[in-house]
């Protein structure tokens, strides 16, 4: 009788040790599972996260550098915020301007544009309450018509930031076009 109960009693034990490993497995799989569910999407070649809202900034970045490339200067200007605000990025104050002075500005300097290249790769969004910083790299080149020296060529390759406001539901630059 002995010998009975322990052969009854040993199949149960190692289904117990299989259930155990089985039932835990389980468990990480559903984990695993649902941490899966829960990643991060990014826009495509950056490490921005696609939001609602960084799509809408992006749009609004995009939008300003499609009305550069086409030189519309009035699309460009709906673009800006009434508080824009340039420093150049000098310590001299006399090359600041406002929301007037960036109309001269586009004005001005894309009148004498005769082809331009401007491209945009995303580095980075930062959105704090009303306000986005966009870091980006700016890959462009244009020719200049200059009457007094013939035809000029630049080329512009450098880290840039964007600020912007949003206004309503619309992102409005504050600085940097």
């Amino acid at each position: 009788m002995h010998s009975t109960s322990a052969l009854m009693f040993v199949p149960q034990r190692r289904r117990l040790k299989i259930a155990v490993p089985i039932a835990f497995l389980a468990t990480l799989v559903i984990w695993g599972t649902a941490a899966g569910c829960a990643h991060r999407e990014y826009f495509p070649g950056t490490t921005i996260v696609r939001t609602d809202e960084n799509r809408k900034i992006i749009e609004t970045v995009e939008k300003y550098r499609q009305r550069l490339l086409t030189r519309n200067t009035v699309g460009l200007l709906a673009l800006a915020s009434q508080k824009y605000f340039e420093d150049s990025g000098t310590p001299r104050s006399d090359d600041d301007y406002g929301y007037d002075g960036l109309k001269q500005v586009l004005e001005v300097r894309l009148q004498r544009v005769k082809s331009l290249r401007y491209e945009i790769e995303y580095r980075n969004i930062r959105v704090t309450g009303d306000q986005a910083e966009v870091e980006v790299f700016l890959d462009g080149s244009f020719e200049l018509a200059a009457a007094e020296a013939g035809d000029r060529y630049r080329r512009v390759n450098d880290y840039h930031r964007f600020l912007l406001e949003k206004e309503s539901d619309e992102w409005k630059f504050l600085a940097g076009m």
